[in-house]
């Protein structure tokens, strides 16, 4: 056994001699960057060695660790296997910081009508109040006589309380995202929502892509219980947040979580295989639901838990709770939704109908593969103007800057794009002065080491930009080939909603000029922030609403672009700045 000591957390681990310095993290909780789970293909988890004899795996080492690192002692935290006690030191860069998390939602109406309600009856015998009713009991409860409030679910009544307890009477509404959770304690007297919590979703230690948590599960017998149980514990301290000076846990009576299908597999323990069989997986677009309780969620023991439904593998009940909160199937309006995370999942329909897909673009927006690139954490960089050759830029929680989030790394290409430093093709231009050779090939000097918060130059790469173009390129393939399935044009569109973390703080009008959408010229922009945990809300408030979202996932139809002769043909199309001129003729009469 091996005793480890992680700085400047001051965590200790005790562990098996030759476990990777990942894994021993993972044990006891501390938060390391790994993008890809462990497997060595994303650099993001390089932490220094201060004292202790280890083993590497070189060639990750070669590919993501420079020479200068090496005389640092830097190595992958996944890729390095510790064989004596040591001390481990995890840099700026590599920790898992406080992130940006969007809890903002909009709904149009209330419609308060929750599955469950309660009753009251003064000087009151159970018994006779159950068989007067014909309520069935379905908990044992501590008094049957007296002041009694019943909570009850249908005819079922799921709790009996002393006194009258109709003031205290919450439901929990919860955004299940692959990074982060968001939750909401919501008043089912008012539909009003009382408090909201949020932090990262506790699997991240785990690998922050969902497709490297596949990977976990897979690899490991015990897998889906340690994202379950990691998932709901992160819940249970977002529910201690929400209730402190307002009410108990067994004062929550009802949850309703949305969150994409593998998400909302992993929380509700069920098994993934059958999910990857076949490329043709058929998912049932009906809403999960289990006992509160046998989750081990800290709410009334005998509460439902109803997850929103899925319409397939790649488009799950987050999407589904966007759809509710824009109304893009029950409004008379064409309307294009998209949301932007890990994947990017797009949504075409109006009244009666939908079609839908998901492309894999998330990752180059979330830093993956990008230099300087990370989450929406405070120091990142988020928005990026160069004025008269000069980058202005602002920071998440007001620090030195030490990298460039996905809000910012759009920014800058616009930024480059319009002033000339990157063509059409995303090459950049050798001769600018803030372009340079560096490690990677040529590279755009974004800040200079003496205003960081690490002390080293953030740079643009070339294969930085190449990536992201990539990247841009999928989504906007993605809304050419749906438009061209319905038989429309871009400027048949009377709404386009963007829902969704990344989204929300993005300029929608630096999107359009690098590709990422194309221009939507009669089309209203809504952004409508968390749209998942807006219609885990409206669910929640409205068995009509929870009703809906099934319908609505049934009406719902998924094309697969992976098979997809046209999607390939968009796709090499948008890999330019900003890509098909006819999706883009006022930005090519601009700027290219």
């Amino acid at each position: 056994m091996v005793k480890v000591v992680f700085l400047p957390s001051g965590k200790r681990a005790e562990a098996e001699k030759g476990k990777s310095i990942l894994e021993i993290a993972q044990s006891v909780g501390e938060g390391i960057r790994s993008l890809c789970g462990g497997k060595g293909s994303c650099g993001k988890c390089k932490v220094i060695v201060r004292n202790g004899e280890y083993e590497i795996n070189p060639e990750p080492h070669e590919k993501f660790v420079s020479k200068k690192e090496r005389e640092k002692g830097v190595v992958l935290a996944c890729q390095t296997y510790l064989m004596s006690d040591a001390e481990i030191y995890i840099p700026l860069e590599s920790r898992l910081e406080k992130q940006q998390i969007l809890k903002d939602f909009i709904v149009s109406g209330k419609e308060l009508q929750p599955d469950v309600r309660k009753e009251f009856y003064a000087d009151a015998f159970l018994p006779e109040v159950l068989s007067k009713n014909g309520y069935r009991l379905s908990c044992s409860p501590e008094v049957e006589d007296g002041d009694l409030t019943l909570v009850l679910r249908g005819n079922e009544v799921i709790a009996v309380e002393e006194g009258d307890t109709r003031n205290e009477f919450y439901g929990l509404a919860i955004d299940i995202g692959t990074t982060t959770l968001v939750t909401a304690l919501v008043d089912l007297n008012t539909g009003n929502v009382v408090n909201i919590a949020s932090d990262y979703n506790g699997q991240i230690i785990y690998g922050e892509e969902v497709l490297s948590r596949v990977e976990f599960v897979f690899s490991r017998k015990d897998g889906l219980e340690i994202l379950q149980k990691a998932v709901v514990e992160s819940i249970n301290k977002l529910v201690d947040r929400l209730l402190e000076g307002y009410s108990s846990p067994e004062k929550i009576y009802d949850v309703v979580a949305a969150g994409n299908t593998l998400m909302t597999h992993f929380f509700l323990g069920m098994d993934i295989n059958y999910l990857f069989k076949s490329s043709n997986v058929r998912v049932e677009k009906k809403g999960y639901t289990a006992l509160a309780s046998q989750l081990g969620l800290k709410v009334n023991e005998n509460a439902l838990v109803f997850a929103l439904p899925p319409v397939g593998r790649y488009v799950g009940g987050d999407i589904v709770g966007d759809v509710l909160a824009s109304g893009v199937v029950d409004s008379p309006y064409l309307s294009l939704m998209v949301d932007l995370g890990t994947n990017g999942e797009i949504v075409l329909g109006s009244e009666g109908w939908a079609i839908s897909t998901s492309v894999a673009s998330g990752p180059a927006f979330e830093g993956y593969e990008i230099k300087h690139g990370s989450r929406a954490v405070e120091g990142a960089i988020d928005h990026v103007e160069i004025v008269d050759g000069e980058v202005k830029y602002t920071v998440i929680g007001n620090k030195k800057p030490r990298s460039i989030c996905g809000s910012g790394l759009i920014d800058l290409l616009a930024e480059l794009l319009k002033n000339g430093i990157v063509d059409f093709q995303g090459n950049l231009d050798t001769k600018h002065p803030r372009v340079r050779r560096g490690e990677d090939g040529y590279e755009f000097v974004v800040v200079e080491g003496s205003e960081t918060e690490t002390g080293e130059d953030i740079v643009f790469t070339q294969n930085d930009i190449d990536t992201l173009i990539k990247s841009k390129a999928a989504v906007c393939a993605g809304i050419a080939v749906l438009i061209k399935k319905a038989g429309i044009t871009p400027a048949d569109v009377d709404r386009f909603y963007i829902a969704g973390g990344f989204g929300y703080y993005i300029n929608f009008e630096n999107a359009v000029i690098i590709g990422l959408f194309p221009e939507l010229p009669n089309a209203e922009v809504r952004q409508i922030g968390n749209g998942s945990l807006a219609g885990a809300y409206l669910a929640l408030t409205s068995r009509k609403k929870r009703q809906l979202a099934e319908t609505m996932a049934k009406l719902m139809t998924y094309f697969d672009l992976s098979t997809d002769a046209n999607f390939m043909e968009e796709y090499n199309a948008a890999l330019a700045l900003p890509g098909k001129y006819e999706l883009f003729p006022t930005i090519y009469s601009k700027y290219v």
